[in-house]
């Protein structure tokens, strides 16, 4: 085992296929668009990336997305997310695994927390952005169950 696969062992609880579902919420916390589909984060060969694939609905849009997760930096704890979707945008975030075993991703103006179950059969998220005036606000309530 490399130090690189030994550094992406924190991702495993997360590692498998998932039926997304969740709500997208306006800036005074109401429910615009409901979220439905899928999401899968698997281990690309060798192990030293995690790849995860997004295909969900948020409202009357539909959204594809690829992401490769690593590239872990032992001075920052924090692991590279490299995510472009099917518009043709692209973006960077930051993933933290926190002490209590979630996830904390965050890039330009927004972050999300990710508790995976001691199970492994669920998850929720809850995503924030940042407001014109700095402020983080609630963005997205989501909930994920394990698809055997």
């Amino acid at each position: 085992m490399t130090d690189t696969t030994v550094n992406m062992r924190p991702f495993e609880p997360i590692i498998g296929r998932w039926k997304t579902s969740g709500t997208v919420l306006d800036e005074d916390g109401e429910q615009v668009a409901r979220i439905d589909g899928t999401d899968e984060y698997e281990w690309m060969p060798g192990g030293g990336w995690v790849v995860h694939r997004v295909d969900v609905a948020m409202g009357d849009d539909r959204v594809h997305a690829l992401e490769l997760i690593g590239e872990h930096d032992a001075v920052t704890g924090t692991y590279a997310m490299r995510a472009f979707d099917g518009s043709g945008a692209y973006g960077t975030m930051a993933a933290h695994l926190n002490a209590d075993g979630s996830w904390t991703f965050q890039g330009d103006g927004m972050r999300s927390t990710l508790w995976p179950s001691e199970d492994r059969l669920s998850m929720t998220a809850r995503w924030e952005r940042q407001d014109n005036s700095g402020s983080w606000i609630r963005w997205m309530d989501m909930h994920f169950v394990a698809l055997a």
